[in-house]
C-alpha cells in the first residue's frame, strides 16, 4: 500500500537553504541564550556554522552548544554538526 508520509518524507528538505537554516538558528539562540544575532553574522559551511560575534556572545553560545544543536535539529531535519 502507498504510504504517503514515507512520500512526503523526501520533501521536508528540499529547498532547505542555508536563509532557512540560518533564520531557524538565529530564533533557537534568541530563545536558547537570550542573545539576538544578526543573519548576516552566520556562515553556513559543511555543516559548520560559524558565527562572527563578540568573544563574549561566543562563550554564551558555546555553552549552550548542544542545546542548540538539538533543537535546531529537530525544527529543520538539518545535520548541522558544529558551532564555531
Amino acid at each position: 500500500m502507498f504510504n504517503i508520509a514515507q512520500y512526503l518524507e523526501k520533501f521536508k528538505t528540499l529547498g532547505l537553504g542555508d536563509q532557512f537554516l540560518k533564520e531557524t538558528l538565529v530564533s533557537v539562540i534568541k530563545e536558547v541564550v537570550g542573545v539576538e544575532i544578526e543573519i548576516n553574522n552566520l556562515l553556513i559551511k559543511d555543516g559548520e556554522v560559524v558565527i562572527k560575534v563578540s568573544p563574549s556572545i561566543k562563550n554564551a553560545i558555546y555553552i549552550k552548544k548542544d542545546q542548540i544543536l538539538k533543537l535546531v535539529g529537530e525544527k529543520t531535519g538539518s545535520k548541522t554538526r558544529n558551532i564555531r
